[in-house]
């Protein structure tokens, strides 16, 4: 009798303790996540920090904290699960009466983007293991990664040689207040470049080699199409990721030229539905802007290319045009020209490692691609 008597007793502590832990575990219980920094560069690395609180005299031998986000957020040391394009990044705690711990995790930004992590899950038992409570926190803390900007001294690769495509160990963007000679006219070049006493003495027309003004203007056109037959969404994603590094590099490089850069994409990054347009400044902060435009920037086009350079670009003037694109056709090359015709000076920038079969020489064109990751 004594011994059913202290059997019942212990099976109502049991309970008793079961349905405290589970009406109290996460009462009076704070979680908080944030990030160390709100912006960095692709590669950088960064710490998230996690801080609970348990405000109560009962004791939490287990609480674990599931977070979501981002498979390209690379988090140092944890045992987490990664599908396609989510992963699941574990935390363990053991949770004295009013106590508080604070944990921090080494974070690699693997890939330009802006990350969120919204949501966890908040799990606890009691202690004996009997029970498990769940609870779902919302946490509101959020990352822009920034592209990380392409080399222009090298990498780029000029089509027009005689040995084949040929590494330019050169910046792409000249300066606009460095005269460095003459040359010989190329068909298409406005005619006040013309070096007249120069052509005179060689008796064959030449210009001015890189007779720039104070008022050189640079537009970079990103093609967020990987392939001519496509709609929408992206395909070739490498491609268009090396393609937002390029126009990223001829972002970074007017810092040091100090050239007024405008930049157009194909494709909608914000809620409004219209294409990308930036205004034409010069300035870190506007080419943070820019960067930060680019970090938006979705795999999906908003329009053909050719037609949206007929229909967009031709609305905006500057002295030089750079076109990054994964693919080439007739109808970009006479937008090209069109542009050249207008004293414009036209650069292309060819996202892939085949060339085209046909590739005019009466335009400038390089080649430019990275090694394939898995995206």
């Amino acid at each position: 009798m004594e011994f059913l008597a202290i059997v019942l007793i212990l099976l109502a502590v049991i309970a008793a303790e079961k349905y405290v832990y589970q009406k109290y575990a996460f009462s009076r219980l704070e979680y908080h996540c944030r990030f160390s920094a709100a912006e960095v560069f692709e590669g950088d690395e960064i710490t998230l920090i996690e801080e609970v609180s348990n405000n109560k005299l009962l004791p939490l031998p287990w609480l674990k904290a599931e977070l979501t986000t981002s498979k390209w957020l690379d988090f140092a040391g944890s045992q987490s699960l990664v599908t396609e394009k989510t992963r699941f990044v574990p935390s363990f705690f053991l949770l004295k009466s009013h106590h508080r711990v604070v944990r921090s995790w080494k974070v690699k930004c693997l890939k330009r983007g802006v990350y969120h992590l919204e949501k966890g899950v908040l799990i606890s038992t009691d202690l004996l293991g009997t029970c498990s409570v769940s609870l779902p926190v919302e946490i509101h803390a959020e990352v822009t990664v920034l592209p990380k900007p392409a080399d222009m001294e090298l990498g780029f690769r000029s089509v027009h040689s005689d040995s084949g495509p040929v590494i330019v160990r050169r910046h792409l963007l000249p300066d606009p207040f460095l005269i460095a000679g003459v040359r010989e006219y190329v068909e298409g070049e406005p005619i006040s470049h013309v070096h007249w006493l120069a052509t005179a003495r060689t008796g064959r027309l030449m210009v001015h080699n890189n007779e720039y003004s104070a008022n050189q203007t640079l537009t970079v056109v990103l093609n967020v199409q990987s392939r001519s037959t496509e709609k929408y969404e992206v395909l070739d994603i490498d491609k268009i990721e090396t393609g937002i590094r390029v126009c990223a590099g001829f972002l970074d490089d007017t810092l040091r030229s100090g050239i007024p850069v405008r930049l157009i994409a194909n494709a909608c990054p914000d809620e409004n539905g219209e294409p990308a347009v930036t205004g034409c400044f010069w300035g870190k902060e506007h080419i943070l802007d820019c960067l930060r435009l680019l970090a938006r920037m979705p795999l999906e086009s908003s329009e053909h290319f050719p037609l949206f350079l007929r229909d967009v670009c031709s609305r905006f003037s500057s002295s030089d045009l750079v076109l990054v694109t994964a693919y080439l056709n007739e109808d970009i090359y006479d937008f090209a020209r069109e542009q050249q015709l207008l004293g414009v000076r036209v650069k292309m920038i060819y996202l892939a490692h085949l060339l085209p079969d046909t590739v005019p020489s009466d335009l400038e064109i390089y080649q430019y691609w990275e090694e394939e990751t898995d995206s």
